[in-house]
């Protein structure tokens, strides 16, 4: 159940309320400093808040361990005040929950599309930040937390309820309803029976919105330099890193796990479609923690991945992220083309296209290649990828601010052609 909408409003270069679409295949394509990372930057944010366990704050920004490094509040929020909140929401449509006891069936329905929307405050001596309101809408119901001096109240449907909820962790808030009480009035039943809903819908809210969450994996444009040997140290990583650091470790991992390999085949046959080598193959230096990696290239000669160009380096974790994500994964890339030959980065967007519709994902990228997006519109019209399945924004910064224009693209006697890009 794939996040396929996002809601930001007063978040770097966004101003106001914005929704944008997210779909299998998500692009952002515009001049630097733009904007066009701000989406990502903003889901980023919400996931790693989710990962980071240790942490307590509402909202990660920055960190030691933080994927995306965003800086202080203030330098945050587009109005550059500390009188203002920032907006981070996602929708689930359609998610099809599971729900585990009977009761809550007549809370949620398993077919009900799903938005959590959270805002944020700072005080400006302290830099402290708050969650001041938290509100989720699942179908026609709504729940919603609103900061106070000393917890959060708590209204259901439009109905303030007598329980006070309290900020856990992260994006966590909690409450416990009061199961019995001593009136046996209509009001109090109806008021026992809102508590137990709101808290129903809560923890299955929360259950749903942070699994989608931790299963958003952000790959930065800073990318780490190849090594002419990478060590494990043991470690188990289950996404590539926002420098793309574990992509060797998960390949050298089920190199020593597996003798199938199928992770290291698929990268090996995606790197043959981009036309850039044969295969990637991966050994073990004896006993040790120590992994080679060398690229078979077209003529069949076997080099280090050290002694080739910066492209094979930089691509590489992008097809490590591809192949090793969860089905109904978020992919989160910033430049994914970053060093490719222009060729290369076109085709590149028929294997972004490819693995998406094979593992359900949502691939959200910022590009600045025309020819990555040329060649989604020639997809569509080879019938690989559906319109449905595309959608792509055109950003620009006027007057201080991004503006986004989503790209039309319709079809024309069987054609799809851009109608504004």
């Amino acid at each position: 159940m794939p996040i396929d909408k996002l809601t930001i409003s007063n978040f770097k270069g966004i101003a106001e309320k914005t929704e944008f679409e997210i779909k299998p295949l998500t692009l952002f394509i515009g001049p630097n400093s733009s904007g066009k990372s701000s989406c990502i930057h903003a889901l980023a944010a919400l996931a790693q808040t989710v990962k980071l366990a240790s942490s307590k704050l509402p909202i990660v920004l920055d960190d030691e361990f933080a994927q995306v490094h965003l800086g202080r509040f203030i330098e945050v929020i587009h109005s550059k005040s500390y009188d203002d909140q920032m907006e981070i929401g996602v929708s689930l449509n359609k998610p099809g929950i599971k729900v585990e006891y009977e009761e809550a069936r007549e809370v949620i329905n398993s077919i009900d599309d799903i938005q959590a929307i959270y805002s944020f405050k700072s005080t400006k001596r302290t830099q402290d930040i708050t969650m001041e309101k938290a509100e989720f809408n699942v179908g026609k119901k709504n729940l919603t937390f609103i900061k106070t001096p000393k917890d959060y109240s708590i209204s259901f449907n439009s109905n303030i309820l007598s329980s006070k909820a309290r900020h856990r962790s992260g994006l966590k808030l909690s409450f416990t309803p009061s199961l019995t009480s001593r009136s046996t009035s209509i009001e109090a039943e109806n008021e026992q029976r809102n508590l137990f809903d709101a808290f129903v819908l809560n923890e299955t809210i929360a259950d749903i919105i942070l699994g989608e969450l931790r299963r958003t994996l952000y790959l930065g444009p800073f990318r780490q330099a190849p090594l002419r040997r990478y060590q494990t140290r043991g470690s188990s990583p289950l996404e590539v890193g926002s420098q793309g650091e574990a992509s060797v470790t998960l390949l050298a991992n089920e190199y020593v796990q597996s003798k199938a390999r199928p992770h290291i085949k698929e990268v090996s046959e995606w790197m043959a479609e981009l036309g850039l080598a044969k295969k990637v193959e991966v050994s073990r230096v004896g006993n040790s923690d120590l992994f080679d990696v060398q690229v078979m290239l077209n003529d069949n000669a076997t080099l280090p991945i050290a002694d080739l160009g910066y492209g094979m380096s930089q691509i590489l974790p992008v097809l490590v992220q591809c192949s090793f994500a969860s089905k109904g994964s978020t992919l989160l890339f910033e430049q994914p083309e970053l060093h490719l030959h222009h060729l290369a980065a076109g085709k590149l967007a028929t294997v972004l296209a490819k693995v998406a519709k094979q593992k359900n994902l949502r691939i959200v990228a910022e590009t600045h290649s025309e020819d990555l997006f040329n060649q989604v519109l020639i997809e569509l019209n080879t019938k690989k990828i559906k319109i449905d399945d595309v959608v792509a924004y055109e950003v620009a910064r006027i007057g201080g601010k991004s503006i986004f224009k989503k790209i039309i693209i319709n079809e024309d006697n069987g054609k799809f052609e851009c109608e504004n890009h």
